[in-house]
């Protein structure tokens, strides 16, 4: 469940999807055994869609979890910026397509295939 919250990153479970591993609690990411070097707002903003697989979250409650602050007037540019390097440390890795966009609604997260 999205809760408004920053996550207790020592708190929560290691999430593991066909070739992705999220491991919370190092802040550290495997792709089929390799690591995934990501800042830490990256870190929380792919573990939070990951999260909530499945479900289509707004930029505004990306930015709201993740930044963990009122948002601001260009919160569309911040959330497209941060998911663009997501996107591309994932292919440069592997050919990952796992975050979706969802025009005019958001992002979500989606296992790879």
């Amino acid at each position: 469940m999205l809760d408004f919250q920053q996550i207790d990153f020592s708190a929560e479970s290691v999430l593991s999807f066909s070739n992705i591993t999220i491991y919370p609690q190092e802040c550290r990411i495997e792709i089929n055994g390799e690591s995934l070097t990501l800042s830490r707002r990256q870190f929380a903003l792919l573990y939070l869609l990951a999260r909530n697989v499945g479900r289509i979250l707004t930029k505004e409650q990306i930015y709201s979890h993740v930044w963990n602050e009122i948002v601001p007037i260009n919160v569309d540019e911040t959330i497209r910026y941060h998911i663009s390097e997501i996107r591309k440390k994932l292919n440069e890795l592997a050919d990952i397509d796992c975050i979706e966009t969802v025009w005019g609604i958001g992002y979500r997260f989606k296992e790879s295939k």
